[in-house]
């Protein structure tokens, strides 16, 4: 029997680099004061899981605990377009977010009650990203036009 020649392209496990060290600095000290976010990163691709893929990557945000807000990012910008989703998982309600994001865009405060997509221009600063409500899961979305997930210095 012949070995499947697009079996390669299907990923079912998280195989992207850990997180940055400073990023995960920002998230032990928000757990320190009591204020965390219980996620799952399910996915992520990127050249250096499949060789010429872009990147992309999926995760669960299942609960925030604590009192205050829970970011999961800096400000930054990026070389590349990038595509950053949140859905809710009310099936009674799909377009409901069944929570509240705090999210920034070149410096502008927005608030995302709703099911939705955003695209952020090469070169627009965005984030960071705050969780204030988290009423039933979400699910979060990236992706970008380039191989890797880099900022831009």
């Amino acid at each position: 029997m012949t070995e499947p020649q697009y079996g390669k392209y299907i990923i079912t496990e998280d195989l992207m680099p850990p997180m940055a060290p400073e990023l995960a600095k920002l998230i032990e000290d928000q757990a320190k004061a009591g204020n965390t976010l219980d996620r799952t990163l399910l996915l992520g691709m990127q050249d250096s899981v499949i060789k010429g893929s872009f990147f992309a990557g999926c995760e669960i945000i299942w609960e925030l605990t604590g009192d205050g807000p829970v970011t999961i990012e800096a400000p930054h910008a990026h070389d590349f377009d990038e595509v950053i989703g949140f859905v809710g998982t009310d099936r009674s309600q799909p377009r409901a977010l069944n929570g509240e994001i705090e999210f920034w865009l070149g410096g502008e405060q927005h608030f995302i009650t709703q099911t939705c997509l955003i695209y952020i221009p090469h070169g627009l600063t965005h984030c960071p990203i705050y969780f204030r409500q988290v009423n039933t899961p979400i699910v979060m979305f990236e992706a970008g036009n380039n191989t890797t997930y880099e900022k831009a210095d």
